[in-house]
């Protein structure tokens, strides 16, 4: 393999006898090399393929400005998150989630919090990664040192969320948002009101419907038989189950599929809270 570009004095771009480029990382690597010398095989520690131009651009522009140690973390946190969940993973997630890291932790040594006001909606519905997303905060801490709030543990599912995400699946993206249209369009219908789409309690509300749906697609729905709970939210908020069961009537529509007791009632709940301060 020859050197395209050296990145840093660890790291440097390279391609293979196939073509491929890849980034290979090893210890005064980039140091001892200039492009179009042989990479000595005998110093290199990883090696990462990268599967496309657009790919080898963001990461070559990433590497340049990012220690190391971050593409190493976010490797080792993007391994454990495919022995834990079943989808595959978009390759890209290496570039967004060794970005998000470097941030984060320069975010944090700055002292500046970004408040995650999804972190209960994640810990919920997205248990597997998560978890995964708590296993990063210990691996940052041990790694470098710093110990990052909650908050980034549901930052990191999210990423992880969104890799799962792949081409393939572009027509169902496609139905989810179509769908979240007309749902909302039922709300607005229901209350005769606009909703005040620049607040965070829309974005919020937006961000429950978007995992409802998903949810909804991927057969992965809720439901905890507790009727008394349920009996309690549907005493309290009648206005809002009213616009639920509407929304329950097109979902069985649609897809020909009910809605859990305990979906409709968490869309109750956020239907009472995005209407009280709309």
């Amino acid at each position: 393999m020859k050197v395209i570009k050296v990145l840093n004095t660890s790291i440097v771009l390279a391609k293979r006898k196939d073509h491929k480029e890849i980034i290979v990382m090893g210890k005064g690597i980039g140091f001892k090399s200039k492009p179009g010398d042989f990479v000595d095989e005998n110093e290199i520690e990883k090696i990462y393929v990268l599967e496309n131009e657009s790919m080898s651009s963001d990461l070559t522009a990433l590497m340049k400005e990012t220690p190391k140690e971050y593409l190493i973390m976010a490797d080792e946190i993007i391994s454990y998150a495919k022995s834990v969940l079943s989808s595959h993973l978009n390759e890209h997630l290496y570039i967004s989630l060794t970005d998000h890291l470097f941030m984060a932790t320069k975010r944090f040594k700055d002292h500046m919090t970004i408040q995650n006001r999804m972190l209960w909606e994640v810990k919920k519905f997205y248990p597997e990664e998560f978890g995964i997303g708590l296993y990063a905060l210990t691996l940052i801490e041990k790694r470098i040192g710093h110990k990052l709030p909650e908050e980034e543990a549901a930052n990191i599912a999210f990423h992880l969320v969104n890799a799962q995400q792949t081409d393939n699946n572009m027509n169902q993206v496609l139905l989810m948002t179509n769908t979240v249209k007309d749902i909302l369009n039922i709300i607005k219908i229901h209350y005769r009101i606009e909703l005040d789409t620049h607040s965070i309690n829309y974005s919020r509300f937006l961000t429950h419907l978007q995992f409802f749906v998903q949810r909804l697609l991927e057969h992965k729905m809720l439901d905890s038989q507790d009727q008394e709970l349920m009996s309690q939210i549907v005493n309290k908020y009648p206005e809002e189950e009213k616009c639920a069961l509407t929304i329950q009537q097109y979902i069985e529509a649609k897809f020909e599929l009910s809605i859990p007791d305990e979906e409709l009632m968490y869309l109750i709940i956020h239907l009472k809270r995005v209407m009280s301060r709309n």
